[in-house]
C-alpha cells in the first residue's frame, strides 16, 4: 500500500509538472501598441522566481495567438530594458515540437532562434543554418522605448514556423534566456514551455473609417515625408492620393523642405482652399494650414521643435497651437532628453506669459511629429509629465497641461489591422515601431476620429472608395501618416493669478447632439481627482456600454458614444440612459438614438 501511495504521489507530481510547462490554448485579439490591457484575459503561462539571474531577471510570460500571429508578453523583475538594443536576450522556438530536429538546446529542437538586441537570428533548418532578420519573421514589438514589459508578435506563416511551407504549426515549445546565454531562463525547466495554437477564428478589428465623426471636426495630419518626399516626382502621386483621401486642415511636416513648392502643390490638389504656411523651415520642419498663421517661432535651441499659432477662433472659439517636433535620431539619447527638458521649460514660460509669443491660458495645443523615441523612456516622461531631467539648467518639473496635469499620449492603431507602429522599413535591421507621436492638452481638447494610415493593410474596396493604391504609404515614406481630429474644445477657467479654477461640484451636462444618429458627446465636471464610472443603460436597466472606468483629474471632461455596445455591435434605436458615478453620487440623463 505504501508503494502504491508513492506511485500515486509520483504520478501527481508528474502531472503537475506537465501542467506547469504547458500553456493552455487560447486565441485573443491583441493590438501591438505598447499597452497591455488587452492581455488581461490571457492566462499566465509561466512565472519565474526573482533573483535567479546574472543580467536580466525574467518575471512572467503570457502566450496567445490569432489567425496570423503568435503573441508573447513577457516582463522583468529587476530593471527596464530596450528590447531592440543593449541586450542579447534570446528566444528559441521549436516550431515542430520535435527535439530531434533543429538546434538542440535546453531539451528542445529549436528551428527559430532570435536575438532581440542583436536584431537578427537563425533558422536552424534540416538543410543548414540561415541568418534571418526582422522582416523574415514579420516581427512586431512594443514599446520601442525602455520598459519592464514587452509584447511581441511573430508571424505564424513565416518559413521558420511552417518549415518552408510543409506544415501548419500546431504545437510549439519555446523559452527565453538572458543575455549571456546562461543564468536565468523563462521558464527555468528543460524543455521550455509548450504552447498549442488555438485554431478559433479571430474576427478582424472593426475598421476605422477615414472620415471625420463630424464634418466640422478639424483634422491634423503629422507626417515625416522622408527626404523631402513631396519634391520627388516618383513619390509625389502617392502623396497626392494620400492627402486627397485624408482631406487635412492642418499638416505638420518633418523631413520636408521648400515651403512655397509644397504650398503650391496643396493649392493645386485642393483648388477651393486657401493655404497658409509657417514662415520658418528649420531642420525641414514646417506647418501648412487652412487657417492663417498668427505666430510661429523655433521653440528650442536645437531647432528641432517649432511652435505655430493658428487663427481658429471662428471654428474652435480659440486659437490653436501646433508644436511640430523632429527629435534627434537613434542613439542620441542626450540630445532628445535636452530637447524634452527645454520643451517643458518653454511650456512653463508660455503659462506665465513669458513665452516666445503671447499665448492665452487655456489655448488648446498638440505636440506632434517624429519623436524618434528609441531609447530611454525618461524622454517621454519628460514630454508628457513635465519631469525635467536637468533641473539645474531647465528649472523645476512642470506638468504641461493647463489643469496642472500631464499631457495625453494618443494611442492610434491602423485602420484595418491590430497594429500601431508608425515607422516601417522591411530592409532595416530594426523592426517597425512607434516613432510618431501625438501629445495633446486633454484638459481642453476633445478628440474625434484618429488613426494611422497604412494602405498595405486596407481592402481593395476601401482603397478604391478613397482613390488610394495599396502601396501608396509604403512608396511615399518609411513613416506612416498619423491623423487626429479635433472634435471641439472646452474651456478651463483661470483666475487673475493665472491659477486654474476647478469645478466646485460634480455636474453632468446634456449630451449633444440628442437625439443622435452616429455619435454624441457627453460632458461633465469633476471637482477633484477621483474614480469616474460612466455607463450607458437600456430601458430594461441592462448595461450596454462602459465608456469610462478610471481615475480622472479635476476639470471639465467629455467622452463620445458611437451607439455601440461593449462588444462593438450597433445598438437598436431607442431611449438610453447615461449614468455617471463619482464617489457616492450618481447622476443620469436620457439619450435618444436613431438610425437614418
Amino acid at each position: 500500500m505504501k508503494t502504491q501511495n508513492n506511485i500515486t504521489e509520483y504520478i501527481i507530481v508528474i502531472i503537475f509538472i506537465i501542467a506547469s510547462i504547458t500553456s493552455s490554448q487560447a486565441a485573443h485579439p491583441i493590438i501591438i501598441d505598447g499597452l497591455f490591457d488587452d492581455w488581461a484575459e490571457v492566462p499566465l503561462a509561466v512565472s519565474d522566481p526573482a533573483g535567479d539571474n546574472n543580467i536580466e531577471d525574467f518575471a512572467e510570460l503570457k502566450i496567445t495567438n490569432d489567425n496570423d500571429f503568435l503573441f508573447l508578453n513577457f516582463s522583468f523583475f529587476n530593471n527596464e530594458y530596450l528590447l531592440q538594443d543593449w541586450n542579447e536576450i534570446r528566444l528559441y522556438i521549436d516550431t515542430d515540437n520535435n527535439p530531434q530536429t533543429g538546434l538542440s538546446i535546453n531539451g528542445i529542437g529549436a528551428e527559430l532562434e532570435w536575438c532581440f538586441g542583436c536584431r537578427n537570428g537563425c533558422y536552424h533548418a534540416m538543410s543548414g543554418n540561415d541568418s534571418i532578420y526582422q522582416n523574415n519573421i514579420t516581427l512586431r514589438q512594443a514599446p520601442t522605448i525602455t520598459s519592464g514589459q514587452f509584447e511581441v508578435a511573430i508571424s505564424r506563416n513565416c518559413n521558420m514556423m511552417t518549415l518552408n511551407g510543409i506544415q501548419i504549426p500546431d504545437t510549439i515549445s519555446l523559452f527565453f534566456i538572458e543575455s549571456n546565454n546562461s543564468g536565468d531562463m523563462l521558464p527555468d525547466n528543460s524543455g521550455g514551455i509548450q504552447y498549442v495554437f488555438d485554431t478559433s477564428y479571430i474576427a478582424p478589428p472593426e475598421a476605422i473609417s477615414l472620415s471625420r465623426h463630424n464634418e466640422d471636426d478639424i483634422r491634423i495630419v503629422t507626417y515625416n515625408t522622408l527626404y523631402s518626399g513631396l519634391l520627388d516626382v516618383e513619390r509625389q502621386p502617392c502623396f497626392e492620393r494620400i492627402f486627397k483621401a485624408l482631406e487635412p486642415d492642418i499638416v505638420a511636416f518633418q523631413e520636408q523642405d521648400n515651403i512655397a513648392y509644397v504650398n503650391s502643390l496643396f493649392s493645386s490638389w485642393f483648388p477651393d482652399i486657401t493655404w497658409y504656411a509657417s514662415s520658418l523651415c528649420r531642420n525641414n520642419l514646417f506647418v501648412i494650414s487652412k487657417y492663417p498663421v498668427l505666430q510661429d517661432d523655433i521653440l528650442i535651441n536645437s531647432e528641432r521643435m517649432q511652435a505655430v499659432l493658428l487663427e481658429t477662433e471662428e471654428d474652435l472659439s480659440s486659437d490653436f497651437l501646433v508644436i511640430n517636433s523632429h527629435l534627434a535620431c537613434c542613439s542620441n539619447n542626450s540630445s532628445r532628453q535636452e530637447d524634452s527638458d527645454e520643451f517643458i521649460k518653454q511650456m512653463r514660460e508660455f503659462s506665465t506669459g513669458d513665452g516666445l509669443f503671447p499665448l492665452d491660458n487655456g489655448t488648446p495645443f498638440v505636440n506632434v511629429g517624429d519623436f524618434n523615441l528609441v531609447g530611454y523612456n525618461q524622454q517621454l516622461k519628460t514630454l508628457i509629465d513635465g519631469d525635467i531631467y536637468n533641473e539645474f539648467t531647465y528649472g523645476e518639473d512642470f506638468p504641461p497641461d493647463w489643469d496642472g496635469t500631464s499631457l495625453t499620449d494618443l494611442f492610434s492603431r491602423h485602420t484595418h489591422i491590430r497594429m500601431a507602429y508608425t515607422w516601417r522599413n522591411n530592409m532595416s535591421f530594426f523592426s517597425p515601431g512607434k516613432l510618431d507621436y501625438v501629445l495633446y492638452s486633454n484638459s481642453v481638447i476633445d478628440i474625434g476620429n484618429h488613426f494611422v494610415l497604412n494602405t498595405l493593410a486596407m481592402p481593395d474596396s476601401v482603397l478604391l472608395s478613397y482613390g488610394l493604391q495599396a502601396d501608396d504609404t509604403q512608396i511615399a515614406s518609411d513613416h506612416l501618416p498619423r491623423v487626429i481630429d479635433i472634435a471641439g474644445i472646452h474651456s478651463v477657467m483661470i483666475d487673475e493669478d493665472k491659477k486654474l479654477i476647478l469645478p466646485d461640484d460634480f455636474k453632468i451636462y446634456p449630451a449633444f447632439p440628442n437625439p443622435f444618429d452616429s455619435i454624441t458627446k457627453i460632458s461633465y465636471d469633476i471637482p477633484n481627482s477621483t474614480k469616474i464610472i460612466l455607463i450607458i443603460y437600456n430601458t430594461a436597466g441592462q448595461e450596454i456600454r462602459t465608456l469610462v472606468n478610471e481615475t480622472q483629474s479635476a476639470g471639465n471632461k467629455s467622452v463620445f458614444w458611437d451607439g455601440k455596445d461593449n462588444s462593438g455591435q450597433i445598438v437598436s434605436p431607442g431611449v438610453y440612459t447615461y449614468c455617471i458615478i463619482i464617489d457616492d453620487k450618481i447622476q443620469s440623463r436620457k439619450l435618444l438614438y436613431f438610425k437614418n
